[in-house]
């Protein structure tokens, strides 16, 4: 996959989940709070403090625009340097300290960590899709979803707010930016789909089926002809006592597994264990349990 590619597919899931509406006040705060924690800068001007977004998506421009005209009760001042917009809110102090990146309580201070009213479920997944468009990149090649932050402290809320949702994270420094980030493809995948870009998900799913396929051939076309005989031969030994076991006495995995093993005594573990569904481990365990039966039904007779 060239750049041009990983590029279109970066700007498009961007561009999905800007789509995506946000329902509530909560939503909403959590989604600007990220948004500009990501990528916004303050302007503070004695008393008066603005904050300006940068973005190249439209969609996301308009949904700024109108969420800083609900929240602060002013239009935005919008600029525009080519494909880029820079949206400057005036007078957001009310706004900031709403979204929970200002804290007025004893004089003005920055909030340090991620707001617990944005860890419920909805206002959790507004907070991803604010950080991801707002400094977050997507390289569907190289497997790679980061989303990066000015501090640490915010890096780490975050990578705990992914795990809630079962996706592990990594963190990285980068000069003055923290990077959470992810390399394993199920876990882009996985958070894609809690954003809500259903379409880079597919098309992140054809890419690790290509690549798959690419390798399987690869692999075929790199395996020497012992390899071949002997992945042959454990088949076709494990064949042998597969057919004088009672199917129906197997429970449902088991009888899978057999099955699967007798249909196809020539494919390799790795093979086998994809067409089944299971790792290659939990395939061996199979097997293994399989032959035990055999054996203990045969020291019986």
């Amino acid at each position: 996959m060239n750049d041009s590619e990983n590029a279109k597919i970066g700007k498009a899931s961007k561009e999905e989940i800007a789509e995506k509406p946000l329902a509530g006040a909560n939503e909403k705060l959590a989604f600007m709070s990220a948004l500009i924690i990501s990528s916004g800068s303050l302007i503070i001007h004695g008393d008066s403090v603005a904050v300006t977004v940068s973005t190249e998506n439209e969609r996301l421009e308009r949904t700024v625009r109108a969420i800083a005209s609900e929240l602060a009760g002013g239009e935005c001042r919008v600029t525009r340097k080519g494909k880029r917009s820079e949206i400057v809110m005036e007078n957001a102090l009310e706004m900031l300290c709403a979204c929970k990146i200002l804290d007025s309580s004893n004089g003005l201070s920055v909030c340090e960590r991620i707001a617990d009213e944005f860890k419920n479920e909805r206002g959790a997944v507004a907070y991803i899709r604010g950080a991801y468009l707002g400094a977050g990149s997507l390289s569907a090649g190289k497997y790679h979803l980061e989303f990066s932050f000015g501090r640490r402290s915010i890096a780490e809320d975050f990578a705990e707010l992914l795990s809630r949702y079962g996706i592990a994270a990594k963190i990285a420094v980068r000069g003055t930016r923290a990077v959470v980030y992810l390399k394993e493809s199920e876990a882009i995948s996985d958070c894609l789909a809690l954003m809500g870009a259903a379409k880079a998900v597919l098309s992140l799913n054809s890419i690790m089926a290509q690549r798959q396929m690419s390798e399987h051939i690869n692999r075929q076309q790199n395996c020497d002809m012992h390899n071949i005989d002997k992945q042959i031969n454990t088949g076709i030994s494990q064949c042998a006592y597969l057919r004088e076991l009672d199917m129906n006495a197997l429970s449902g995995t088991l009888e899978e597994t057999a099955r699967a093993r007798l249909e196809h005594p020539d494919y390799s573990y790795e093979q086998l264990g994809a067409l089944l569904g299971v790792s290659k481990s939990g395939l061996k365990n199979r097997l293994r349990r399989l032959k035990e039966i055999y054996d203990d039904a045969r020291n019986i007779r």
